[in-house]
């Protein structure tokens, strides 16, 4: 968040030696609760911290870990009583002796993927885009390939969790990054080092809307455009192709990439045929409904189906299209009867 989620309450930069006593004092609390929580590794020259990002295991409380039940925020309130707390999806932010505590609660298997990503400032996000440039996406998950087919996406593979192993197939040196860093610029010139860097990859223009926004707002990103420019520009890495890509992914992690993309395939032609062969256009045009009647019917439907049958696709599949309809007036005839 960098400090500037919370809009309504007193918060301040931390010095370093203040920050470390902070960072130990909020360990041992949360702990006591929790069985995994740690910050993001930083650059070791970083003086000063506008937040402290804490990111923490649901490990044993998978059943609140959408926070259904108002678990996370009712521990914060009753463990740090901040004075103002912002939800923002995963991640909570509050004050707590005046720096901004971001709480980042992720599922145990996406852990150590959130602890790699997070770490060393927007280490993560430039080597997001090595990635991208080979036709893959790395970030809080680890790294996979998304698959799409007419311009719309129908699967996410997930090609491995080992980061030894994703860092030497990105061109990167693992042993450095356990080593750390001392200094932005020395995060920027490992990620160049990389035979996969591209400058074109960090321009503004190659971004999409989403991702241009958000790192226009990012002082870090913005020294890095102006590092390559001054140092490294015009670097282009590989032309890459896809399935020469998938194919070394597949051996290099052992994973069968085209059999799931083929799986993936095939359950997207099959969710096609089953919405071509019965959808509301169909029954509108048969039975007359429009609008909100059309829209239970076809909610009662389905659900009618997946209590008896369990699978509705399957059944739009499987089922000849005059016991559909048999099937669909009696559950409507049904429905007005009994309510």
């Amino acid at each position: 968040m960098g400090g500037l989620a919370l809009k309504n309450t007193f918060t301040r930069r931390y010095q370093r030696d203040e920050y470390d006593a902070l960072e130990q004092e909020v360990f041992a609390i949360v702990r006591k609760t929790f069985k995994r929580c740690d910050t993001p590794r930083f650059f070791a020259s970083k003086e000063s911290f506008g937040d402290m990002d804490l990111i923490v295991s649901m490990e044993g409380f998978e059943s609140v870990s959408t926070d259904k039940s108002g678990y996370i925020r009712t521990y914060i309130e009753e463990t740090f009583k901040p004075n103002e707390i912002f939800h923002n999806g995963h991640c909570y932010s509050f004050d707590y002796k005046e720096l901004q505590i971001d709480f980042m609660v992720v599922p145990a298997e996406d852990y150590d993927s959130n602890y790699h990503y997070l770490a060393f400032n927007d280490l993560g996000n430039f080597i997001g885009r090595i990635a991208q440039s080979m036709g893959l996406k790395y970030g809080q998950e680890g790294l996979w390939y998304n698959h799409f087919q007419n311009d719309q996406k129908v699967g996410k593979i997930m090609i491995s969790k080992d980061y030894p192993k994703i860092f030497e197939f990105l061109g990167l040196s693992y042993e450095k990054w356990v080593e750390g860093f001392d200094s932005l610029e020395e995060i920027f010139e490992y990620i160049i080092q990389s035979p996969n860097f591209d400058s074109e990859m960090y321009e503004m223009k190659n971004l999409n809307k989403i991702n241009r926004e958000r790192n226009l707002k990012r002082k870090s990103y913005m020294s890095f455009l102006d590092y390559i420019a001054e140092n490294h520009p015009n670097v282009f890495g590989p032309e890459h192709y896809k399935d020469e890509i998938l194919k070394e992914a597949s051996t290099y992690f052992d994973c069968d990439v085209f059999t799931e993309i083929k799986r993936f395939e095939y359950e997207h032609a099959e969710s096609a045929y089953a919405k071509a062969k019965f959808n509301g256009g169909i029954v509108m045009n048969k039975y007359g409904l429009k609008g909100k009647d059309l829209g239970d019917a076809m909610d009662s439907f389905k659900e009618a189906i997946e209590t008896q049958e369990g699978s509705y696709k399957q059944f739009i599949i499987t089922t000849p299209m005059k016991n559909i309809f048999i099937i669909f007036e009696n559950i409507m005839r049904h429905k007005m009867t009994h309510g």
